[in-house]
């Protein structure tokens, strides 16, 4: 905001300066008249000390010869004032017949009024500074207050100085900026609300399953369907984090091998089914490890579907970027890969999911600055999710 003030102030003061040099011009050009020349008494007690030959004298009319124009001004009564080339000036004067000569009279240089300008340009750009310094002020503190609020949505303060040029705007963006957060906080609500509904009576479910002594395919059929909405409970939540921007993005450096370890024990604790391969370098990135985790359960979660039995992670990292790659050993996408990546968006072919794996990747992966891009994998044969972000904090 300061260097916008700065150039606002830089733009003033060229202006000022091109207003002022203009009027100048014009005042110059039509306050004087052509050829006018004046003397102060100071320069006429100083012709008649060093004057050698007299100040006045007089020569016939045909005897000096002047331009017409000079001559027509002569001729109507006027007093011309000649410069000799030599910082001198001589006055000529028609008077009977004859051209009187008065002088010569040192002239003095014109007084500089640069100084004067620029003391009243400064002046006004003073003046002006004072005036829009307090709107900048406030715009500066509205900017911050935005930009805390796009990381972390809080309740807006209202504006305490009523009398601020920005006033009306700054209400505006606090009343604005709480209806935003009034929002999140209610789908945030409702989200935990849905997921507690769900989860009881699937707790009711589960232990009633435990109790009785049903058949081993009818208990099949109940526990997988309890783990299907117990997969969309989970969804739904991360789902609703992303939406509201609930987890904010802090990258830090961490050891890829704990990293992995960690992801590992989850990983197979959920895909017990699955021969999961893990391809890292020694050493540390910049990432930030819960969310990332959280976006390669979903892929890994994604793959599952479609795997034969196999998926591999590598990961790949350099002084700038880092990437990652899931490969699985499945049949490959169809054509409508980008589409999956939208909310609530499925495969045509998917008859299990819910639209939210890939969306909730690709969500992840902004908060990186990265990006997901999805396409054939040249190691299994099946579907490459390739998440990519920078390496820096």
């Amino acid at each position: 905001m300061r260097a916008q003030m700065l150039r606002l102030l830089g733009m003033m003061a060229l202006a000022l300066v091109v207003v002022f040099t203009a009027i100048s011009a014009l005042y110059e050009e039509y306050s004087s008249g052509p050829d006018d020349y004046m003397i102060s008494a100071t320069q006429l007690a100083q012709a008649l000390q060093h004057s050698e030959t007299p100040l006045a004298q007089s020569y016939p009319l045909d005897a000096v010869h002047f331009p017409a124009e000079l001559m027509s001004r002569l001729q109507a009564g006027a007093t011309v004032g000649l410069d000799d080339g030599s910082q001198q000036v001589r006055f000529y004067r028609l008077s009977d017949q004859r051209i009187l000569e008065i002088g010569p009279f040192d002239q003095q240089a014109p007084e500089s009024i640069t100084q004067w300008r620029l003391l009243f340009i400064g002046s006004i750009l003073l003046v002006l500074l004072l005036l829009i310094w307090p709107m900048f002020r406030d715009l500066n503190r509205l900017q911050t207050l935005a930009i805390r609020f796009s990381k972390r949505p809080f309740r807006m303060p209202a504006p305490s100085n009523r009398r601020s040029t920005i006033y009306p705007l700054a209400e505006t963006f606090r009343r604005v900026s709480n209806i935003v957060l009034g929002y999140c906080q209610m789908n945030q609500d409702l989200a935990r609300t849905i997921a507690h509904e769900i989860r009881t009576p699937l707790a009711r479910v589960k232990f009633q399953l435990a109790l009785d002594d049903k058949g081993a395919e009818s208990k099949q059929v109940i526990t997988r369907a309890v783990g299907d909405i117990e997969q969309l409970v989970d969804k739904y939540l991360s789902f609703s984090r992303v939406e509201i921007h609930e987890e904010f993005i802090t990258r830090k450096r961490v050891c890829l091998e704990s990293f992995f370890d960690d992801l590992a024990s989850s990983l197979e604790t959920h895909c017990p089914e699955l021969e999961l391969g893990y391809y890292f370098p020694d050493g540390e990135a910049w990432f930030e490890p819960d969310t990332l985790a959280i976006a390669i359960q979903n892929l890994v979660t994604n793959a599952r579907k479609y795997a034969h039995n196999r998926v591999d992670l590598r990961f790949d990292s350099s002084e700038r970027h880092c990437r990652l790659t899931v490969d699985d050993n499945g049949p490959g996408l169809a054509g409508d890969a980008l589409e999956l990546t939208d909310a609530f968006t499925r495969s045509a072919t998917d008859d299990q999911g819910y639209g939210l794996g890939l969306y909730i990747v690709k969500k992840v992966m902004m908060w990186h600055d990265g990006e997901l891009k999805l396409g054939r994998s040249p190691t299994l044969g099946g579907t490459r999710a390739t998440l990519s972000w920078p390496n820096t904090p």
